[in-house]
């Protein structure tokens, strides 16, 4: 199952494709199989909240909203959702 990742951005602000570059960076280095999409319609900023931009999305749970989240908040972030839809099941099953 790919995971969806969403970066919510005003038109044209620089600080969101860093964000986006960072992203794709981690998930090429984790092997992840996961979308990123970059979303810029006021409407949409405004429907999921989001007053100071950038703001990232992992499958819909904000993962910042107003300030580029680290490396390391985005690589702790994909991992806690690649583990939570892969749970380990115990060896008796």
């Amino acid at each position: 199952m790919s995971i969806r990742v969403e970066v919510f951005s005003k038109m044209g602000e620089g600080a969101s494709s860093a964000v986006m570059n960072q992203i794709r960076a981690v998930i090429n280095e984790q092997k992840v199989d996961a979308t990123v999409q970059l979303v810029t319609e006021p409407s949409l900023l405004q429907m999921n909240g989001i007053e100071e931009t950038p703001a990232v999305f992992i499958d819909g749970l904000m993962i910042s909203n107003g300030w580029a989240p680290s490396r390391m908040e985005i690589v702790r972030a994909l991992q806690q959702r690649v583990a939570a839809l892969n749970p380990v099941k115990p060896d008796w099953e």
